[in-house]
């Protein structure tokens, strides 16, 4: 019986210094990388630009009597314009899709023109538009390629 309560005792010191060392090992090693939540800045400002497109949109449509059409994709950097008129004999619509990129605005238009049923389609190339300025005065550069290739 002596031995055994010798044996307990010493249980039990072993249990409190593994109980007071165990804490301060590292324990962090084993944990998982914590997760992101939630959208990042980037995320959140192109999701505003598309509602804003959204709503200057709508408010285009009912003053020109959807004659305008603006859609924003924020987080493809793309947006499409549809400019339309129509009277009896005369009907015009242009149609843009624009996409951003390097500071640049790619624009890729279509006019569609009616003359008394006739109908003509006129297929823009490809040009770029480019924000710059000079000694102050701030004015838009087009790029217009003339030959286009990889070499």
């Amino acid at each position: 019986m002596v031995v055994m309560a010798g044996a307990s005792r010493m249980m039990a010191a072993f249990a409190l210094v593994a109980g007071l060392v165990a804490p301060v090992a590292p324990v962090a090693a084993d944990e998982p990388p914590p997760l992101r939540v939630g959208r990042t800045y980037s995320e959140r400002i192109a999701d505003s630009l598309t509602l804003l497109g959204e709503s200057i949109d709508g408010h285009l449509g009912q003053l020109t009597l959807d004659s305008v059409k603006l859609e924003i994709d924020g987080r493809a950097r793309r947006a499409h314009l549809r400019l339309a008129g129509e009277t009896r004999y005369l009907s015009m619509t242009i149609q843009s899709d624009v996409h951003f990129r390097s500071g640049a605005a790619a624009v890729d238009a279509v006019i569609d023109l009616r003359v008394a049923g006739r109908g003509l389609r006129l297929e823009l190339p490809d040009f770029e538009v480019m924000p710059r300025s000079y000694l102050g005065e701030k004015y838009v550069e087009l790029r217009l390629p003339i030959l286009r290739g990889t070499f």
